[in-house]
This record gives structure tokens, sequence and C-alpha cells, in this order.
């Protein structure tokens, strides 16, 4: 049991590897970044760039410009200095992506995020620094999303924007057919107008059901809350709703509200060409068209018409190319999704393809292979998705006034052959590649302190033991005789050393031969 604790730890502590010299290179968000070129992203690419971040803002960008006389300068002469990659939507990152409930707009993704989750240290090395976490497609309708940074030890410290949009999805979930789907995420929107009608009407009778509902709930009012406002939306409204103050509707329907009155953005997820048409359907008709990003499915390139029409964003699939079989020739037909969305001028972000392997770098990559510019490719993975998050002033290039996130690459930032090898948020280093153990264990082969696999029948001894010449005393809890306990293969060290289970099953094995 206690090599099971002990390996459990070595895997905690290795996990937490990144995250602690990160926190202990943070600094006041004052930095002056000299590198060997800098890709701007804003139509420009400078040689011997220099990048000024104050308060961790970027203040300047350019060559030979002045900067504080007593800031902290890093040069990075063979680096290029490329902002960060945005990631417009994931499901990674936290304990759950989905929940049993149909409706849970209510909820909130900031509950679920784990910050020493591993997704966030792949993150930095594959240079992401703007990530939004989404509840999953297997809802009606989910709970509000968070957007975040990749560094720190509580979501507090990981925010960039809380509250980045309400998840709901035309794509079946388990259990339901595509007509059931469609019919629940309507009703959700019915209940919510039945419920407004029902609350005013109790308010003009003099009722206050909806009053002690809410302190019973524990709700409070604060300054934004306290009184009742006319209901605004373009598809329909409520009459009277300004009789209710706002802290008393029921938080269950508070969020759709929201929605309908085009305050909050809403994630919509498709599965199919046929989920779009819905998808579009129901926004129509709620009034919340304008503020839908449509999460789709490879195969939905085939309602690319009916998208650019109403002129909806999409975040596209991981998997770039939809690949299918002719009815009557059988032969294999491929199609590249990003091309069909640029070509109908839809505008797109690119997703990671789930691991660091095939991140966002690798995506544009695929894209300017298949046909994209250059330019293309890069902004599905910077700027669009920051526009889609209401980030487009403050990530996605390096201007001045926007947030001070730098990721400094070995050489091209789409090329197979660069790796990050520091990244810069708000002005605070948070990524150094040389002190990242993982890294170093893959490319050298190094073997971190304490983190190697114990290995029963091997010849481990603890890292305190660095003379192979160093003869030790066994002790046991049972007070056995060294000699004794060195004939124990699973004891061949002479330290302290709980039974394990191997060395249980052993014991037993030795007893039952005893009785035999």
């Amino acid at each position: 049991m206690k090599n099971q604790v002990l390996s459990a730890l070595s895997t905690t502590l290795a996990a937490l590897a990144i995250a602690l010299p990160a926190a202990a290179q943070n600094g006041d968000g004052n930095l002056v970044i000299k590198a060997g070129k800098v890709i701007t992203n804003a139509g420009e690419t400078l040689e011997n760039g220099t990048i000024v971040i104050q308060n961790g803002r970027i203040t300047a960008v350019g060559k030979d410009i002045e900067y504080p006389w007593n800031a902290q300068v890093r040069e990075f002469p063979d680096a290029v200095a490329f902002p960060g990659f945005v990631e417009a939507h994931t499901t990674r990152g936290m304990d759950r992506a989905n929940e049993n409930i149909d409706v849970a707009a209510f909820l909130n993704v900031r509950d679920s995020i784990d910050p020493v989750n591993f997704y966030y240290e792949d993150a930095l090395r594959a240079g992401i620094t703007t990530i939004n976490v989404q509840q999953g497609a297997d809802c009606v309708v989910g709970g509000m999303g968070y957007v975040v940074k990749p560094v720190g030890m509580t979501v507090e410290q990981m925010t960039v924007r809380p509250n980045s949009g309400l998840a709901m999805s035309a794509s079946p979930k388990r259990g339901k057919s595509r007509a059931t789907q469609a019919q629940a995420l309507r009703r959700a929107f019915d209940d919510l107008h039945r419920y407004l009608d029902e609350t005013v009407q109790e308010k003009k009778e003099g009722k206050d059901y909806a009053t002690r509902e809410a302190m019973f709930q524990g709700r409070e009012p604060d300054e934004e809350t306290a009184k009742g406002r006319p209901m605004t939306g373009s598809a329909w409204k409520v009459e009277g709703l300004e009789l209710v103050p706002r802290w008393e509707l029921d938080e269950k329907q508070a969020p759709l509200l929201s929605v309908v009155e085009g305050k909050t953005r809403v994630f919509l997820f498709c599965g199919s060409p046929m989920e779009v048409m819905t998808a579009l359907s129901i926004a129509s008709e709620n009034g919340f068209l304008h503020r839908t990003v449509l999460v789709l499915d490879n195969s939905c390139w085939k309602a690319a018409d009916a998208i650019a029409e109403r002129g909806v964003p999409v975040v596209l699939d991981p998997n770039l190319m939809y690949v299918e079989r002719d009815p009557l020739t059988g032969e294999e037909q491929r199609t590249f999704v990003p091309k069909v969305f640029q070509d109908k001028g839809i505008e797109f972000a690119l997703r990671s393809a789930g691991n660091s392997g095939q991140s966002l770098w690798y995506q544009a990559a695929i894209c300017m292979a298949n046909g994209l510019t250059r330019e293309q490719a890069i902004a599905a993975t910077t700027t669009v998705p920051a526009k889609l998050l209401g980030l487009g002033d403050r990530v996605g290039s390096l201007e001045k006034g926007k947030d001070g996130n730098v990721v400094l690459f070995s050489g091209d930032p789409l090329s197979v052959r660069s790796f990050v090898q520091n990244v810069v948020i708000e002005g605070n280093l948070v990524y150094d590649r040389a002190t990242d153990t993982r890294a170093m264990h893959l490319d050298s082969g190094a073997q971190p302190d304490n983190t190697a696999p114990y290995d029963p029948n091997g010849d481990w001894k603890p890292h305190c033991c660095d003379d192979p010449t160093h003869e030790h005393v066994v002790k046991t809890d049972e007070g056995e005789d060294p000699q004794e306990v060195e004939e124990a293969p699973a004891k061949k060290h002479n330290h302290p050393v709980d039974g394990d289970k191997d060395g249980d099953k052993d014991k037993d094995a030795d007893k039952q031969g005893e009785d035999k």
C-alpha cells in the first residue's frame, strides 16, 4: 500500500512539474521581449523585433523602440515570436464533459474546471494561450462556458472571461432520436415563455410566490437585478416583465431569458446537415441567431450554403477531411472541409485534434497543405476564434493594447520541426522548455527524480541512495532478520519497506505452502 501511495504521489508531483516553475517565474506583468523574428499577425513581420509589455498588456511592438530603463529584458535571438493560439472550443480540462439532465442552463463549467489537468500542460507546450472550455454535446441545453488561460493553480487565476456562452445541441443525446431532440430543444424555450407569462400574471394579482421562492433558495438582489426591466429581444417578448425584479426569476430559466434577449452567446452542436437546419430554425424562432456559433461535425459542410446565407460563424470538427463513397460508382470521395467554408465566405475556427501532437499549429499546417493561404490558416487559429469569443480586442495578434501573450518558437510556428521554447502570458513567463521535465524526458531520455515506476522485482532503491556501494540495513514491520529479508525478491534493498501487494501475495503463498 505504501508503494502505491508513493507511486501516486510521484505522478501528482510530475503533474505539477509545469505549474510550479511557472508560478515561480511569474512577475508583475512587465517584460520586454527581443526576438529574431516577430510575427504580429496584424499585417507585418519584423526581423529583430521588440515587444514591450507593461501591466500585462502590450504597449509597443516594433524595431529599435524605446522601453523603460528598469524593465526586465529577455532576448531570444534565434526564436520566432508569435501570438498565442486560441482554442475556440474544447470539452477537455474538466472533470466531466456532460451531465445526465437534459436542460442544465443553470450550471457553469467554472465548477468543473481542473487547474492541474494534464490538458493545460499540453496546451502550453503547443503554444495555446486562450481556451474556451464548454460542456459536451450530450445535452439539450448545457451549462455556461468559461474562457481560461492554461496557467494558474485556481480557476480564479486562470480566468480570462467568465460566461463565454451557453451550450446547446441539435444532435441527439443518448437515448433520443433526432426528432425528440429537436422537440426537447424547442420545449425548453416554450417552457421559458410559459414561466414568464405565469410569473408576470402572479405579480399583477399581487402574489409574491416568486419573491418567497427566491428568498427560500438563498438568492439576494444586487445593483443589476434589484429592479425589473422590460424584456428585450427580436423574436418574442412577454409584456409586463418589468414588474418582476430580475433577482426573483428562477435560476433555471434566467440563462435562457438572457439568450432570447440576445445577451448571451450560444454554442450550438450539429452532428449532421439536417441538424444544421434544425439549429438555424430554432435560433431564428427565438431571436438568438446573431449570437450563435455552430459547432459542426465534418459532414455539415453539405449545409454550407444555408449557413452562409444566414451569416453564422462556425467551429469545425477536428477531422478536417470528410470521406464518403459514391453510391453509384463506389469510388472514394474526399472533401477538405475548411476549403468549402472559406470559399463560401463563412468565418470558421479550427479545433485541436485531441492531443499536443495534433494541436492548432498542426491543423493550420494541414489547411495550408490543402489549398488555404498561410494568412487564412493562421487566422482560423488566432484572430477568428478570438472574435467568436468576444475577445478580438484582447488576444489573437501582437498589437498595442492587447494582452501580453507571446509564444516563442524555435522556428516557423507551422513547421513540424519547430517546438515551443517559451510562453509568456500577460507579461509573465509561464513556460520554459528547458525546465519542462516531461519534454526533457522525451528529448534526451532524462528521468526526473522520483518519477520512475516502482518495480518490486527490480533493483530499485530510494532516491536518497546515490552510492551503489552503500550498504543499508533492513527494517521491516515484523522485525525480521536482515539475512532472511534479503532472500525475498521484493525486498532486495535494505530500507524500511511496508508490505506491498506483491509482497503480501508472496507471504500468503509461503503460508499456504507451510499449511500443506
